[in-house]
């Protein structure tokens, strides 16, 4: 990427992005159209080009964007004083849902890339996403209190179970389940809770969940 797009005024670098972002939105890599992205933001393709090179640049630049928005806004609205740990699971995921529900493009785009199979972009979004589950998953691990768990029961293996749990629950959904973020996330917590009456210890339960 040429770094000289920092350089454009916010409102243009703001309609290129959100221009992109509607189109991958909506299609796969390989279907998405770059003539679509440069009709809606109301530039030149070769203007385009010039500043991510190719439809790759673009994608990844705009996958980085999203990637970043969505930690730095969850950040604003998690509760990082919370040190229970499955309070912490569903703090997350009302934060993410608060931040999603705001910016519908970057939800849409996010869950294409995690479904994306294009051999042009996998690799580095795989890479990428491995690398935000390790660091995601390091941070929770050292905050979480797992005095509530059950003796025999591994604070690492309950963690690897609901990781496991999201990817299989979204991987499940319909694209039009996958558009309604309030039933899905309610249906999610609900697996969730679940998980938690079977994990802790008794006299823990009847704490609230969230």
């Amino acid at each position: 990427m040429n770094k000289k797009f920092y350089d454009l005024p916010q409102e243009k670098q703001d309609a290129i992005i959100n221009a992109a972002l509607h189109v991958f939105a909506k299609y796969d890599y390989k279907k998405a159209s770059t003539d679509e992205i440069v009709s809606l933001a109301g530039i030149s393709k070769g203007l385009l080009f010039h500043y991510f090179e190719n439809k790759k640049g673009l994608y990844l630049f705009l996958y980085q964007y999203a990637t970043d928005y969505l930690v730095r806004e969850m950040r604003k609205q998690h509760d990082f004083s919370e040190t229970d740990y499955f309070r912490i699971v569903v703090n997350a995921q009302m934060s993410k849902l608060a931040v999603l529900s705001k910016h519908p493009d970057i939800m849409l785009f996010l869950v294409q890339a995690y479904y994306e199979e294009s051999p042009v972009v996998k690799n580095e979004l795989d890479k990428s996403f491995g690398m935000i589950v390790t660091d995601s998953s390091q941070r929770f691990l050292e905050r979480a209190d797992t005095s509530k768990l059950k003796e025999d029961v591994s604070p690492e293996k309950v963690l690897n179970i609901i990781l496991w749990m999201s990817e299989g629950f979204m991987r499940t959904r319909t694209p039009e389940q996958l558009a309604d973020l309030p039933k899905l996330n309610e249906e999610f917590l609900d697996h969730i809770e679940l998980l938690r009456r079977q994990v802790y210890k008794p006299e823990f339960l009847e704490e609230k969940k969230g």
